[in-house]
């Protein structure tokens, strides 16, 4: 099978034209096929009274192909929001008891902390399973677990230095101790190529801006077919044994039996029209051979750093890494909005680091061109020594 044409790839998403974006673990860039599912929508509605855009076939067409594209089921995935949707739908989906512990990480993003919080007040305890020096090895979570921990909650691969979390190992480690696995994709999905259904994960939430190609205000959440009816949802009755006489009324609600019971009232159909075009688009590429370019491209930004002296807290190994890479810069939020206003660079700060993210549409340009104004900016200044980062 023939390699992608990654020059004719980059052309379908115009802002590279004019920009060079190394910021995609903040918001993708649209591709064409954003504006033209777009187009379509709203030439449907004025044309066909919404026929199509309106439509639960769409949706329906929607879920398939994005189960498709990511290695799951369509009961498998629900139409949300954002992560923090799906991470809340996550939060407040167990039976959790006073005395029990969920354990996260303090290398994660607010939205999967805040969510979990409110157990604190019915007597579940909030443990974070600590980095070492940026990574968070499988010693990490077990060493805060114990017979009664009963969920673990982790980001796929971290938003500040990219640490790429190994879930398989983890998700094992958990089912052996009766304890579920709840995962913030957003930083994967649409980026690495394994199935979420080889993941080990119970639940899986991600936003659809990133790696999918889609709109703000849309996302999914991935629930393991075989916990879908033992999750609360706070909108939809639980699923049980109905009386004889309800049969009839049951029946128009079987979407309860799988994930669509977590969709509460009218779905995104514009950002759900989005995502089926964003799925064949990135489909019709490949994601094992975007995780592959991904690779290529992370690995020669990290090179060409060292060679200009620079430091990152990125892990070297693939495996432990996936599309960020971040940079150890003295005074780094006046950096980047130099490099953007001076280079017309797109970067990110986090953790008090500048953080470039790169995706299959960038190329090995863009990143030299990046490098280049580093060393412009830092004017030949050593970076900063910096410690890898604490709580979140």
């Amino acid at each position: 099978m023939s390699a992608p044409d990654w020059k004719s790839i980059r052309s379908e998403f115009p802002t590279l034209a004019h920009w060079t974006y190394l910021d995609c673990a903040r918001k993708t860039i649209p591709p064409r096929c954003q504006e033209r599912a777009m187009q379509d929508y709203t030439r449907d509605v004025y044309e066909n009274a919404g026929a199509d855009a309106w439509s639960a076939v769409s949706v329906a067409e929607t879920r398939a192909a994005l189960a498709q594209l990511l290695g799951a089921k369509p009961t498998e995935i629900a139409f949300t929001k954002n992560t923090t949707e799906g991470l809340n739908i996550a939060a407040h989906g167990f039976d959790l008891r006073p005395g029990d512990n969920v354990v996260l990480t303090d290398l994660e993003h607010v939205a999967n902390v805040w969510v979990w919080k409110h157990w604190e007040a019915k007597g579940v305890e909030i443990r974070l399973a600590r980095n070492r020096e940026g990574r968070l090895p499988l010693e990490a979570f077990l060493e805060k677990m114990d017979a009664r921990t009963r969920v673990v909650s982790t980001a796929y691969v971290t938003y500040g230095n990219g640490y790429r979390v190994n879930l398989p190992e983890l998700g094992r480690a958990c089912r052996s101790r009766g304890a579920r696995l709840v995962v913030d994709g957003v930083q994967g999905i649409g980026i690495l190529g394994a199935r979420l259904d080889a993941l080990g994960a119970d639940i899986i939430a991600s936003g659809g801006h990133k790696g999918l190609l889609g709109l703000t205000g849309s996302g999914i959440v991935y629930c393991r077919e075989e916990l879908v009816n033992e999750l609360r949802a706070d909108f939809v009755k639980q699923p049980s044994a109905e009386p004889a006489g309800l049969a009839h009324v049951v029946s128009q609600f079987d979407y309860v039996r799988t994930a669509h019971r977590f969709e509460g009232g009218n779905p995104n159909f514009l950002g759900i029209r989005v995502f089926r075009e964003g799925a064949e688009f990135l489909r019709a590429i490949g994601l094992d051979r975007i995780e592959q370019r991904v690779r290529e491209l992370t690995t020669a930004c990290l090179k060409l750093l060292k060679a200009a002296g620079l430091d990152s807290q990125t892990p070297n190994v693939w495996e432990e890494r996936a599309h960020i890479i971040n940079v150890l810069v003295p005074d780094a939020a006046s950096l980047m909005n130099r490099l953007r206003e001076k280079h017309r660079v797109v970067t990110n700060v986090k953790d008090g680091a500048l953080r470039l993210s790169m995706s299959f549409y960038n190329d090995e340009e863009d990143l030299e061109r990046t490098v280049r104004a580093l060393k412009q900016e830092l004017g030949g200044k050593p970076a900063a020594a910096r410690k890898a980062p604490s709580a979140a």
